[in-house]
């Protein structure tokens, strides 16, 4: 009896070493994610290198940019189906389409928006507002 119960609580202790690591890894914000049209659909400036984790530690809420994701495990990418892919010039300032998604002055949702409304990092560093600084090659 007392034999099974050590080596239960053995093999308990090796699943959360092995197992816990991953799972909190899954949930861990990506340092970048690079960020480009949706399938099919021509780019006229270079993609942009989006610094996910310093946004995520910075404390913007997931569910800002996500905001049709139920919760966290369930944050898609903006050019996935069903979100943000009309990349088409009539969509340009359709909020449901892939340029008013990060480039929308009125929504805080967007990059621009949240950029101009926000002004600065926590760091007191200025945000980029620019084509260039985002559009880097």
């Amino acid at each position: 009896m007392k034999k099974s119960l050590i080596i239960s609580l053995m093999v308990a202790a090796l699943v959360c070493v092995f197992a816990l690591p991953a799972v909190i890894a899954g949930n861990a914000a990506p340092d970048t994610v690079t960020m480009k049209a949706p399938e099919g659909a021509r780019m006229t400036k270079p993609a942009v290198v989006f610094p996910h984790k310093a946004h995520a530690d910075n404390g913007l809420d997931c569910m800002t940019c996500h905001h049709k994701a139920k919760s966290k495990d369930a944050v898609k990418a903006c050019a996935s189906e069903g979100c943000h892919t009309d990349a088409s010039k009539g969509a340009k300032k359709d909020p449901k389409g892939f340029y008013a998604a990060f480039h929308s002055k009125k929504s805080e949702a967007s990059c621009l928006g949240c950029h101009k409304k926000t002004k600065k990092s926590k760091a007191g560093k200025k945000l980029p507002v620019s084509c260039k600084v985002c559009h880097a090659k």
